[in-house]
Formats: structure tokens, sequence, C-alpha cells
């Protein structure tokens, strides 16, 4: 049967409130009694260690012209590579005060002593296009994954199914190396990113829990097709959004030819078991983070992005009544 398929947009949510939360101030940890490589020894300022908890500035590596086309002749990299590689990376220089507005925390580290060994300098972490980086991608994006998100996203069974909470426009999840400097001095472990525009005191915990602001969350009014924050009328919730990319390339899930033209519209050919799987990871979460059971997960596919612009296979989980009820 056809899915549900809500307004072709960017999926907006709701715009930021900044309201202030109690939160924990994470200690920074100061490492690397050495300063940054190259230097001459008497501007030298310590690296402070990637760790969870702490929070950074919005500066990037993409905004030193330099240290790109240095670290791209090192690297054997094409400079304009390097510089789209670099654009959005942290460059975790400035430490901030997470009880404060911050753009940038870092919620978790992840250690991949398997595949670290093979990051013979920080090129290796240049070369996106590699089978190298791309499986580091993979491990450490599941990595990141909360253990409730982990736990929904194995119900489903597919092989590689990444899930994120939903998040509002100006709020995402990503992940990034250390800095240059940083994996000069040392650090291996990678960074769990969650970032917030503008500059807020939400942490990404909250979002697990009622400190999350209902306004910051979305929702659906169905009559209209359109989507709103959950402070006004709705009768559906967006909860989660899944990634397939993996299980489409593995043949798993299906892709964009199994679009179908049907009476209603067009529809993804895919099995009843395979939507039972999907709804069955979506319910997993609803029930982690809430206690109604009035509600089910439901999962959606908007074919205006199966695949999306940048290759990705979205899903999104919503909560909603029962098929059976009225």
């Amino acid at each position: 049967m056809p899915r549900f398929r809500g307004p072709r947009s960017s999926w907006p949510g709701a715009r930021l409130l900044r309201l202030p939360l109690q939160v924990l101030i994470a200690a920074l940890l100061i490492g690397c009694s050495a300063g940054k490589p190259g230097g001459d020894g008497g501007d030298e300022q310590p690296l402070v260690k990637l760790a969870a908890g702490t929070c950074w500035s919005s500066e990037v590596l993409g905004s030193d012209e330099k240290a790109i086309a240095g670290l791209a002749e090192d690297a054997g990299v094409d400079p304009e590579a390097a510089r789209t590689v670099m654009a959005n990376r942290p460059a975790f220089t400035e430490p901030e005060n997470c009880a404060a507005d911050h753009p940038v925390e870092v919620y978790q580290v992840v250690e991949v002593p398997g595949l670290v060994s093979q990051l013979t300098s920080y090129g290796s972490l240049l070369r996106t296009d590699l089978p190298l980086y791309r499986r580091l991608s993979r491990v450490v994006q599941e990595a990141c994954m909360r253990p409730v998100l982990a736990r929904a996203a194995a119900r489903s069974t597919l092989p590689g199914l990444l899930m994120t909470p939903a998040l509002p426009d100006g709020m995402h999840v990503s992940w990034a190396p250390p800095s240059p400097d940083q994996f000069a001095a040392g650090q291996r472990v990678f960074a769990c990113l969650f970032h917030q525009e503008p500059a807020g005191r939400i942490m990404y915990a909250d979002v697990f829990t009622r400190a999350f602001p209902t306004g910051l969350r979305t929702c659906i009014l169905s009559k209209r097709l359109l989507y709103v924050d959950c402070a006004r009328k709705h009768d559906r919730e967006r909860i989660a959004v899944l990634q397939a990319r993996v299980a489409v390339k593995a043949g798993a899930f299906p892709g964009r030819k199994a679009i179908r033209k049907g009476p209603q519209g067009r529809y993804l050919a895919a099995s009843a078991t395979k939507y039972a799987a999907l709804d069955r990871t979506c319910t997993t979460y609803l029930r982690s983070i809430s206690t109604t059971k009035k509600l089910t997960g439901i999962a959606e596919i908007d074919l205006d992005f199966w695949p999306a612009d940048d290759g990705s296979y979205p899903i999104v989980c919503e909560a909603d009544t029962r098929p059976n009820q009225a």
C-alpha cells in the first residue's frame, strides 16, 4: 500500500527557543604539554583533548587557507578537494562553557583502534573518497548512536541502519576527527557532535527527555499536510530519522528503481514485511522515550527524497495512532 507522503520540504522544524536550562559543566581536560607542531616554541599553547561533555566555538578548519594548502600538499590531495572536506570540520581550538550558549558539543568520543593504525597521517582523513575513510565513517557513526537509538535500529534487521532523533532546523548531529594539531600530538579519538545554530544551551542528552522544549519538537497537522512545532495543534509527531543508505546499497531494501505509479500516486514497492520491521524500529524508540500507549511508531518515506540530493535514503519515524484506529 502507498505510504503517506508529507509536503515536499526540507522537513522544517520549529524556531529555536533559547531557553535557560540547568546543565552540568563538563570539565575540559587540558593535556598535550607540547604546543602546536611547527611553532618556534615561543607562542606555544597547550592543546585541549577531545572529551565527552566538552563544548566548542563554531570555528572551522576551512577558515585557514594556508593550513589547507599545506595539508593538501602533504597528502597529495587537490587543494579544492581538501577545502571542501575541511569546510565544516570544527577546529577544536576554543573550548566554551557548556552552561552558556555554545554552538558545538562533543557528546561522546569514539575509539577505533582497528582502523587508527591505518591512518598514517592526517592526510588519510582528507581522502574521503577512499574505502578506508568510508569504513571509518560508518564505524564512527554507528558508535555515535546512543544505546536507545542503537537498540531500536537493530530491530529493523537492516544492515548499517543509522538512527538519529528528530531535530529542528538549526540542530543536527555529525562526527569529526581531531584537528591536525591534535592528531599530530597523538590524539586518536573521534568526536560525536551536536550542533545548534544559533548557539544555545541545549545539550544532546536533553533531546531524549522532557528537558527538550516542546517548541523545538516537530509535529504534523495531517489535515493541512503541514509541519508545525509541537506547541501547536497536531495529530502526529516526527520522532526520529533513519538512514538506509547501506541497506539500499546492499540490496536489503529497495532503492529508487522500486518506485512505482499506482491509482493513488507514486509508492515504493517494498514488502509489508520490510515496512513492519521499520515500524517496529520506530515503535521501539517511541516506547523508550514516551509512556504513551495510545500511539505507535510508523515509518514514512517521502519519495521526493528517495534518494536525497546527497545520496542518502532517509526514512522518517512518526508517532501516530495505530493504523486500525479511527
